[in-house]
């Protein structure tokens, strides 16, 4: 169990919030394979969240519309919206991620999002993307640590009425010569964050090159009692234990290596348990498990969105199932789930014979 303010996580992983791709049915999809100790929603604009955004909103109510990529989002009905979802028990508990200014209202959207059930906040002050440093927030707060820390203690004090741990998730610095990391880390805790989430590399670096474990190691060591989640590289099991005993941090997020295998959650909880991970799947039930994905995603977000989704992310499952180019492209060019459906059931019964060719 990871420690967490207020709340204790079943296990010390946790699911990243990747914007387009970690939306509800697939945070569904991982906790259902197991070993996932905490999932996050997207990056939420502040200002939008109290502005009522419906795509905002949908993911923190328990309705059946998720926080989709706004390209599938023109195709569903509106109406949905005010479903009660059953299933949105299962996706508990649920960090809402924030980002924005260091003068932006995110104080009161996080008490919204509190209000909405949120069991954990989430200030961003690590994404590198373009779109959120132009709204000046993200890693550019990481240029100015003072405000940072002024803005944390502001939503720590909005939520604590209502004991929702507050996080945030850092990278080293905006650059190599500004590695603010473990100062800033040391200075969140005092301004009472339950825990910070440290990605290896520098805003600069986005995803290129390897991540730093020393950094890490240095923010953990910064600290006197709140959690370090380390992040970044991890594709296997025996990743994340590389990562724990390489940084002394408690916990790992998992990003775009869960993309690919969402299985390696219960993999990775079974190496930290036993010593040994859990078995690999074999490739008839990985085409299982992006089955059930694909029924979540009509249950949630219905025809246009699943298709959509499938479309793009079967290239990430097909990385780990070998040689299978006729399926990924049958997949991504198909037009309704039912197409995608009986190519992944066909495939499941066994690739299907190559075909003839004539003299």
């Amino acid at each position: 169990m990871l420690p967490l303010g207020s709340i204790r996580l079943a296990t010390p992983l946790l699911l990243a919030p990747v914007a387009g791709y970690c939306d509800r049915p697939f945070r569904l999809l991982c906790r259902e394979l197991g070993g996932v100790g905490l999932t996050s929603t997207a990056l939420l604009n502040g200002r939008a969240l109290l502005g009522a955004d419906p795509a905002c909103l949908a993911d923190l109510d328990p309705a059946c519309l998720a926080d989709l990529d706004p390209a599938c989002l023109a195709d569903l009905d509106p109406a949905c919206l005010a479903d009660v979802d059953p299933a949105a028990e299962s996706d508990r508990p649920l960090c809402v991620q924030l980002y924005g200014r260091a003068d932006d209202p995110l104080p009161e959207a996080a008490r919204r999002a509190a209000e909405r059930g949120a069991a954990v906040i989430d200030i961003n002050m690590g994404c590198p993307a373009d779109k959120i440093i132009n709204a000046r927030g993200g890693a550019t707060l990481l240029r100015d640590p003072e405000s940072a820390v002024t803005l944390a203690r502001r939503v720590v004090r909005a939520v604590e009425p209502a004991r929702v741990p507050v996080t945030v998730k850092l990278r080293l610095g905006w650059d190599e010569r500004h590695v603010v990391a473990p100062r800033l880390a040391a200075d969140l805790e005092q301004a009472g964050v339950a825990g910070v989430i440290v990605h290896g590399r520098t805003a600069v670096q986005r995803f290129r090159g390897r991540v730093d474990r020393a950094g890490i190691a240095q923010v953990v060591e910064a600290v006197q009692s709140i959690p370090v989640i380390g992040n970044g590289d991890i594709r296997t099991p025996e990743d994340v234990k590389e990562m724990m005993d390489a940084t002394g941090c408690a916990g790992v997020m998992i990003g775009r290596g869960a993309l690919r295998a969402p299985w390696l959650f219960s993999q990775t909880e079974q190496l930290l348990r036993t010593g040994r991970p859990g078995v690999e799947p074999t490739r008839a039930e990985k085409l299982r498990i992006i089955l059930r994905h694909l029924d979540l995603l009509l249950e949630h977000a219905g025809e246009a969105a699943a298709v959509h989704c499938l479309n793009r992310r079967i290239s990430w499952y097909g990385r780990t199932m070998g040689h299978i180019k006729p399926l990924k492209e049958a997949v991504r060019l198909a037009r309704t789930s039912e197409e995608i459906r009986a190519v992944l059931e066909e495939w499941i019964a066994g690739p299907p014979a190559p075909a003839a060719v004539c003299a």
